[in-house]
């Protein structure tokens, strides 16, 4: 068999498993203060960077495109989202973040990168790196 023996490989999946739930449990409870769900917030970040179009939306979320639907329409209610009509193609939506939507997504970044930094401080400078390294080169990021 190649690669690390199997109850190793599986010691790590759990506990990979489990720092990915307290940090989401976590997160759940920051995002709910501001009365959005985790993916109504992946929402929020996705349009951020730069995701204008609903179907892409439903890509990365891997969720049906009638969920991206009723997200975006609870994140416009909310006055967070606008949908616009592409002037140049009027059967496609572009999707941008209002004003308050903006200043919304960077406080709940900064309340997702405090949870994860909060863990993070349990390990030691040279961990982080390390930690860092290996999460590099597990992810395919950057040869470590």
């Amino acid at each position: 068999m190649n690669g690390p023996p199997a109850p190793l490989v599986q010691e790590l999946s759990q506990l990979g498993y489990t720092l990915m739930r307290l940090l989401l449990a976590q997160a759940k409870e920051a995002f709910a203060q501001e009365g959005l769900s985790l993916l109504q917030t992946e929402v929020l970040r996705l349009v951020k960077e730069g995701v204008s179009a609903p179907s892409r939306l439903a890509e990365h979320l891997e969720v049906q495109p009638s969920q991206v639907s009723h997200l975006l329409a609870s994140l416009e209610e909310g006055g967070l989202l606008k949908r616009e009509l592409d002037p140049l193609d009027r059967r496609r939506l572009h999707l941008r973040l209002t004003q308050r939507g903006l200043e919304v997504a960077e406080r709940l970044q900064a309340a997702w990168l405090s949870l994860f930094g909060q863990r993070l401080a349990r390990l030691e400078a040279h961990e982080l790196l390390l930690f860092r390294d290996l999460l590099r080169k597990l992810t395919g990021g950057e040869d470590a």
